[in-house]
């Protein structure tokens, strides 16, 4: 027994020291780095969003954070919750699901964001993620990832490279912050990116029938009971689609404030998005202003 134990702290000693000389071998080149762990990356403004949350915590009371994926973070531009007085930050990333939402809503919490409500943007097509994708880049795309709430996401997926990523890229990033050139599309302030992209070519759709996986009701569930907890709303949107995801409404979801966005009277203008689900810049100006009036009237 004795044996097995300092055979098995030799292990774990030898794991520690592979793990340092990756590290430390990372650290002579990007070229490197993206080959023994990951390469950074500027596509959805991960590394400008969530400093920018960081601060704007620190300096103000926020309203709303707005979660979600892809459909969110292009679509909501919280310059229209601030016209209507709602202090708000649009909090979304690339492939965010239930599962990664959550663990930001902690997060969020523990920065002093202190909000009134949550809008949770829903996209049907997140609820079948293993949520790994979305954690890889909220954890290698930023300078925080040593924080709590992003440790125990990259551990929560079970896959032992997001953790090893996580724990790399928090320690790196403490010595050598992200930076990158600009992109064509526009970070404006508050978490929006403003779409520049042509409008969409034509479409056949073809609708597929999503049905939400356990590990993301088990993740919404946690969603809910810190809203309920924390005496914050929780209001849901389904995003406006070209081609719309068919599914019955989640049990877990129920009794829940619902805003169906492909009521929108716009929702089905193609010159507005770029591609099948995702809006250009000019879409989603006019989707958050009417988006902005029913949120509102549902908190009132």
């Amino acid at each position: 027994m004795r044996q097995f134990g300092w055979d098995l702290l030799r292990f774990v000693a030898f794991g520690i020291g592979a793990l340092v000389a990756l590290g430390l071998a990372a650290q002579i080149h990007p070229k490197v780095e993206s080959t023994l762990f990951a390469k950074p990356g500027s596509y959805g403004y991960t590394y400008r969003r969530i400093p920018e949350f960081i601060e704007r915590s620190r300096i103000e009371s926020i309203d709303m954070v707005i979660l979600g994926s892809s459909t969110c973070y292009r679509g909501i531009d919280p310059f229209y919750f601030a016209e209507v007085d709602l202090r708000s930050f649009n909090l979304c990333s690339s492939a965010q699901s239930l599962f990664n939402s959550k663990h930001l809503l902690h997060w969020s919490l523990q920065k002093g964001a202190n909000p009134s409500a949550i809008l949770v943007d829903v996209y049907p097509t997140m609820w079948t993620s293993s949520g790994i994708e979305s954690c890889r880049d909220l954890t290698v795309n930023h300078d925080h990832a040593l924080q709590a709430p992003f440790l125990r996401m990259a551990a929560e997926t079970q896959d032992p490279f997001n953790f090893i990523l996580a724990l790399y890229s928090g320690i790196a990033r403490t010595f050598r912050p992200l930076s990158f050139p600009e992109q064509a599309d526009l970070y404006k302030t508050g978490g929006f990116t403003y779409s520049v992209r042509t409008p969409v070519d034509r479409l056949d759709c073809t609708s597929e029938v999503v049905t939400m996986s356990s590990k993301q009701a088990r993740a919404f569930q946690r969603i809910r009971r810190t809203c309920e907890e924390e005496g914050i709303q929780l209001l849901l949107v389904n995003p406006p689609q070209l081609c719309e995801e068919v599914f019955e409404r989640p049990e877990v979801m129920e009794g829940l404030p619902w805003i169906e966005g492909n009521e929108w009277p716009l929702a089905k203008v193609d010159t507005l998005y770029y591609d099948d689900h995702h809006l250009r810049g000019v879409g989603a100006e006019l989707y958050s202003e009417w988006l902005a009036e029913r949120v509102v009237a549902l908190m009132d």
